[in-house]
């Protein structure tokens, strides 16, 4: 599979220290902290509270992230890594699998991660240096599949990339958005959802 500049771009962040790495273990840290982040923000966020809502000890989590912006971090990246991996051969089928991870992600927390996001990194200038570069790489990864279709010839000349990136993560986090309280969609909702976005943007931008 073609990886393309964007791939480099995600899990830039340091890595947990201390002990061995554990997938699973770490897996559950950090679905525990988007959890937390989700519902509190910033202003809510610290390694003691992700340690109870993962049901673990402090200090194990201590030793593998020194500060809440570490954690922070992996967690965003760890969130969003999957995303290097879109190469369906098509401009649909890309467009369909990112904006469906999207939405999975966003519809994780009720959509808490992107709101909180936005706020915080407007108002917390040493939070955006941190945070600001793993969220480009996810729209450098919605570039990257749109540059791909270009290539393929599927997208006219003249269409920016980026405008039409941000059109698809905004159709995600907006279907996020609508849901109600207790709300979510399955993954055969998700897909079809992501498919029909895919099939209008594209309506308006194949060549």
């Amino acid at each position: 599979m073609q990886r393309t500049s964007a791939d480099s771009t995600l899990l830039t962040g340091p890595r947990p220290r201390g002990r061995p790495r554990n997938p699973e273990f770490e897996a559950r840290i950090l679905a525990a902290a988007a959890q937390v982040y989700g519902a509190g923000g910033w202003a809510g966020f610290s390694l003691d509270a992700v340690a109870r809502a993962a049901g673990i000890g402090k200090s194990t989590l201590y030793a593998r992230w020194t500060s809440g912006e570490d954690l922070l971090c992996a967690m965003i990246e760890g969130r969003w890594q999957a995303l290097a991996a879109i190469d369906t051969g098509s401009l649909h089928g890309d467009l369909t699998a990112f904006g469906a991870l999207v939405l999975a992600r966003y519809l994780e927390t009720g959509g808490g991660v992107a709101r909180h996001l936005r706020r915080d990194l407007a108002g917390h200038p040493e939070l955006a240096a941190r945070i600001g570069p793993v969220l480009g790489a996810v729209t450098a990864q919605a570039i990257a599949i749109l540059r791909r279709g270009r290539a393929r010839g599927q997208l006219r000349d003249g269409v920016s990339a980026a405008l039409a990136s941000d059109m698809l993560l905004s159709a995600m986090e907006s279907q996020a958005g609508r849901l109600g309280p207790g709300e979510t969609m399955n993954e055969v909702a998700i897909s079809a959802y992501a498919a029909r976005v895919a099939d209008l943007l594209i309506g308006g931008i194949a060549a």
